[in-house]
């Protein structure tokens, strides 16, 4: 796939001579170009493109790296997105963007096959995918949010878009601000702000290239009044979150949520967020003065990076703002206030796995003893920790392990997921609960089904060390099949697929996902009665 955008909007030419060779040789050898006429031009609100095919399809075409907002560089950092200048001429669409500025992923060698992403700060660009470029084709659009913690990501990968659209669908891909240039909030950011907050900017982008679809998709075939946003991950808490927020009423009609909700999760409010903002402006030794926001703003994106990642104590992460929340999500879905759509939602049954592997430099904390694995609940649930070890309980040291997955996965995931069913359902909502149950080859094996895994049967995209099997085709195919209906029908049944039941409490049905495909009760949602008391807890302390 392409890495590399061949124009850039704001630091002119490419300097580097072998830069050029690398776009070259991607474009020639990576992408199937095929002739390039005024066929594959389209006109938007800010100029007109120029696109390429893509596949055999006769009319397919994809438009890569269109920008929908501003560029948020020098005085637009920590600003929210303004729309993007318009241009004269034909604009080439043929190369994605940069990705938004982040520090190397171990995952992506994985995931992508490459050690870094291409990187800039001027990265609010956008991708479209289409196999019908007439008005009047009117076809369902799916705008995919990624993820990557928030903190890296790009909307290169999974590489669905082609996958997809050749299902009959407009697809979408999306930048957006990330880590400390995208959730920083900051007294002096909020002071200028005409909404008196700061933070939540990624998010931003995501509602400004949700309002570009409104206003362009329609020149690419797809219909502006029938879009689902589905991500991964950090992708889908964002789209949650955009659900429970004023600011992205009537911007989409339906929801695809993949291991990641914002139902089970406690936000920092604005004071909070601007006190642990102050940490950053310290890490990079600057004053809270009347010039500190014109000396961040000069700062290296790399450095504003490298200070938000050594510091243990900084946690940026969306805010309840008052503006683009007007309180804390979980509120706001358990009072039936979200956006009402249809939604697909689920996770994985070995969700947390990945993040201690080493196939993906994981380093996350595991405990290995009865001893470690208590204290690590005492110190995570306070005085709910005896109640959730008689539901997760291991009796010897050589249960830690299994018993410390299944908690972790639960109550991270499984949990909120469920939760966000029922929350659905309860305003007359359809939603269709998954549990997700592959188990992989090789070193995947001992995984499970992990995190993220379930995108890569929606892209047909695997990862570099996955060993493919003849079951593979069939579990992509039902998972494309399921997910390309719901966008077109808010329902995901459809002839040929094992029947996906709708939610409801009263019977408590998901849909399993893996070698097996159809209805199962939601693992071990007896237990997940206690992490909903959690959960009131810790919302009833932010009203404190």
């Amino acid at each position: 796939m392409l890495t590399v955008q061949v124009w850039q909007d704001r630091v002119g030419p490419l300097r580097n001579s072998s830069l050029l060779f690398i776009v070259a040789f991607t474009l020639v050898c990576c992408f199937p170009l095929r002739a390039q006429g005024n066929a594959l031009q389209v006109k938007i609100d800010t100029g007109t493109l120029q696109g390429i095919s893509f596949g055999t399809l006769p009319h397919s075409a994809a438009f890569l790296g269109i920008p929908y907002a501003a560029q948020p560089v020098e005085t637009l950092r920590w600003k929210p997105p303004l729309p993007p200048p318009g241009w004269s001429g034909v604009r080439k669409a043929i190369a994605y963007g940069p990705a938004c500025p982040q520090n190397p992923s171990p995952w992506l060698p994985e995931m992508l096959g490459r050690k870094k992403m291409v990187t800039d700060e001027g990265c609010l660009y956008l991708n479209v995918w289409t196999t019908n470029l007439s008005q009047e084709a009117k076809a369902p659009v799916m705008v995919w949010v990624h993820g990557g913690g928030n903190v890296e990501g790009s909307g290169e990968w999974p590489p669905l878009g082609e996958t997809l659209a050749k299902k009959g669908v407009v697809v979408v891909s999306i930048n957006y601000r990330l880590g400390a240039l995208g959730f920083l909030a900051l007294p002096a950011l909020s002071a200028e702000s005409p909404q008196h907050v700061s933070g939540n900017y990624g998010q931003l982008d995501q509602v400004e290239a949700l309002k570009w679809v409104q206003r362009n998709i329609s020149r690419f075939g797809g219909d502006p009044n029938d879009v689902t946003i589905f991500g991964a991950s950090s992708g889908a808490l964002d789209i949650c979150n955009l659900m429970a927020s004023p600011l992205a009423v009537g911007l989409f009609q339906k929801v695809i949520l993949q291991s990641g909700v914002c139902v089970d999760s406690v936000f920092p409010l604005l004071h909070q967020a601007e006190e642990n903002g102050a940490l950053l402006a310290n890490d990079v030794g600057v004053q809270d003065n009347s010039h500190a926001l014109a000396q961040l703003r000069a700062l290296p994106a790399e450095r504003v990076l490298e200070a938000a990642a050594r510091d243990p104590h900084l946690d940026l992460e969306p805010v309840v703002d008052g503006w683009f929340f007007r309180g804390q999500p979980a509120v706001t879905f358990a009072t039936g206030k979200q956006i009402r759509v249809p939604v697909i939602v689920g996770s994985n049954e070995d969700e947390v796995s990945i993040f201690a592997s080493p196939i993906v430099g994981g380093k996350s904390y595991r405990p290995k003893t009865v001893t470690e694995y208590r204290q690590w609940l005492r110190q995570k649930f306070i005085v709910y920790a005896d109640e959730v070890f008689a539901d997760y309980p291991a009796h010897t040291d050589k249960d830690v392990a299994k018993v410390f997955r299944k908690i972790d996965t639960d109550f991270d995931f499984g949990f909120g997921a469920r939760l966000l069913a029922l929350d659905t359902a309860r305003i007359g909502e359809p939603a269709f609960l998954y549990h997700f149950t592959y188990v992989g080859a090789g070193k995947f094996a001992a995984l499970g089904a992990f995190h993220s895994e379930e995108s890569m049967f929606l892209s047909k995209k695997y990862w570099t060390s996955w060993i493919a099997r003849p079951y593979d085709k069939k579990l992509s195919d039902a998972i494309i099949g399921y997910w390309v209906q719901f966008a077109k029908t808010g329902n995901p049944n459809a002839p040929g697929l094992p029947t996906w039941p709708v939610y409801s409490p009263r019977t408590d049905l998901c849909q399993e996902l893996g070698q097996r495909i159809g209805p199962e009760s939601v693992p071990r949602s007896e237990r997940f009665e206690v992490f909903q008391r959690i959960l009131t807890s810790r919302l009833q302390k932010t009203q404190e």
